[in-house]
């Protein structure tokens, strides 16, 4: 009998239901595990039960969206910083202050290959 092969396990933060259904659905066809929330404050709680293997986090959110998230982890568990997929449609100036700390930035409207291949990375 083969030994059951550990699905990857992503955190998708968005605020847009559309989105959240959207990116779900391409990464769980890709054969990855997604658990979703809409604020930052749920990300951190989910972080702190969860071993994810990547963050999903948009930026753009009217309240603790993916900054608060970045900033909770640069206090708390810098090293998760490194799997961190910023998924945005963030001007660029804002994106110079966090690019060099984070796996990848993707940028809106989501090229679904590109934000596969961050991912996998």
């Amino acid at each position: 009998m083969l030994p059951l092969l550990k699905k990857p396990r992503l955190l998708l933060l968005d605020d847009d239901a559309s989105m959240q259904r959207l990116l779900a659905l391409m990464l769980r066809r890709e054969g990855f595990c997604v658990d979703v929330v809409s604020t930052g404050r749920q990300a951190i709680e989910k972080i702190g039960r969860v071993d994810y293997d990547a963050l999903l986090l948009d930026l753009m959110m009217p309240t603790e969206g993916g900054m608060t998230v970045i900033n909770h982890l640069r206090e708390h568990e810098p090293r998760m910083l490194r799997r961190v997929v910023v998924v945005t449609a963030s001007p660029d100036s804002v994106l110079k202050k966090i690019s060099k700390e984070v796996a990848a930035v993707v940028k809106k409207p989501v090229d679904a290959g590109e934000l596969i291949a961050a991912i996998r990375k």
